[in-house]
């Protein structure tokens, strides 16, 4: 599992120096993103049962590099707080990720304003706990195997000069643990902040 983190580590940075390469060499846009995420899991080993929402932070940084008018590639580096609660149990699972979105952003005006997000993203998990009451062990403790997860996001937001507010919806495409058939989904309202 240590290995495991730190090549998932060695990755976003690797993904985070290109792209800051890129954008020192013309991209217009480098900020942050902060928000809140609403995560859930669904999957055949959660069917009929009673789930509720892991409310966490996500935040990180973007960097939108210019393809065309209106248009730009958006890779990101974030943190998201993922999981869900298991009422019928009284259990919680709290699974954190660096996530790497690479989308593709519309601006439907030049000026700023609404735009659109659709992309890809991969998520390596760097912590993952189960806990009841008091009681908390680690998901490697208790015989699940976290997995790097791939999926999408969708999204639309506006912006208006440095600022601006953006929903977007993240799902995976594939289980979130070797052991069981879960997948990550997850609603997010963020802020965003353009440094350059």
């Amino acid at each position: 599992m240590r290995k495991f983190f730190r090549v998932s580590a060695l990755a976003a940075l690797a993904l985070g120096a290109t792209a800051l390469t890129a954008q020192a060499q013309g991209a217009k846009q480098f900020g942050i993103l902060a928000g809140v995420g609403f995560a859930n899991m669904s999957g055949d080993d959660f069917d009929g049962l009673d789930l509720s929402t892991r409310t966490g932070f996500v935040g990180g940084f973007y960097f939108a590099l210019p393809v065309a008018a209106r248009m730009a590639i958006e890779p990101e580096v974030l943190y998201s707080m993922k999981g869900t609660q298991v009422n019928d149990f009284d259990i919680s699972l709290d699974n954190d990720y660096i996530e790497i979105p690479v989308l593709f952003k519309y601006n439907f005006n030049d000026a700023g304003g609404p735009y659109l997000l659709a992309g890809p993203a991969v998520a390596f998990s760097i912590s993952c706990n189960e806990s009841a009451g008091d009681a908390e062990i680690s998901c490697e403790d208790d015989g699940l195997s976290t997995t790097t997860t791939f999926g999408g996001v969708l999204g639309l937001g506006f912006q208006k000069n440095r600022f601006g507010l953006e929903g977007r919806y993240d799902f995976d495409f594939g289980d979130a643990f070797d052991e069981i058939a879960a997948k990550n989904n997850q609603w997010a309202i963020l802020a965003r902040i353009m440094i350059k």
